[in-house]
């Protein structure tokens, strides 16, 4: 179950990503995107073509707003809407509706919220995504460890999403996630998993981290995820 919820990033044909006029991107964006994304560098022609035009059409649907003196540059804005794009891409529905504005800090702030010092956090109330920028890119340069902030952050603005919209995604994704849910109310399945000690701790606070951290290790570690 947990590797078809999963695999719901994967799985769709081309039907799901057809686009009759795909946004055309410069060959500097490419490049950006090429430079930092495995992913997208691992797709074929047109599928790249797909994941370009869903990566202009996110940047267009938010609003980017630097903290803190952080000037936000085009190419913050294409890593964000790359990692985005990357969770989504076997989805039909790929952008966040209950999400308008992402907002960067240089480092680890105090959260308006909480109070606390965070690296990122998620509000749907306020339609909100929050990144430290140094923490947003560590999860892009080290690509095995687990640790991705943008998509930890981004899942919780998809889950979120899915909650509140009436989409054919949202009901198949919710669906399969049901499905593991109840499936983890083992409670020798939960010994298992936690014995393993390959989720980090932090995923079994409640469903949510839970999720978020199961898509970091997705993509950062598919072999021994798979295992």
């Amino acid at each position: 179950i947990l590797i078809e919820l999963v695999s719901l990033v994967f799985g769709a044909n081309n039907l799901t990503r057809f686009v009759m006029f795909p946004n055309d991107m410069y060959g500097a964006q490419r490049a950006v995107i090429a430079n930092n994304f495995n992913f997208y560098n691992n797709l074929s022609t047109i599928d790249k073509r797909y994941f370009e035009h869903r990566v202009l059409k996110f940047i267009d649907a938010h609003n980017f707003i630097g903290r803190e003196g952080v000037e936000v540059t085009k190419k913050m804005e294409l890593l964000i809407a790359s990692t985005a794009v990357m969770l989504t891409f076997g989805m039909r529905r790929y952008l966040f509706s209950q999400f308008e504005n992402i907002v960067i800090y240089p480092e680890n702030y105090i959260s308006k919220v909480t109070n606390k010092r965070h690296q990122g956090e998620t509000n749907p109330r306020l339609g909100t995504i929050v990144f430290s920028w140094d923490n947003f890119m560590n999860g892009i340069n080290i690509e095995d460890n687990n640790l991705n902030l943008g998509l930890h952050e981004l899942t919780h603005a998809m889950h979120f999403s899915f909650l509140r919209e009436n989409s054919f995604t949202s009901v198949v994704f919710l669906d399969h996630f049901t499905a593991l849910l109840n499936r983890m109310k083992d409670k020798q399945l939960q010994r298992k998993i936690v014995k393993s000690g390959y989720l980090r701790q932090y995923g079994f606070r409640n469903q949510f981290e839970f999720l978020s951290v199961v898509v970091e290790h997705f993509f950062e570690t598919p072999h021994e995820f798979n295992q």
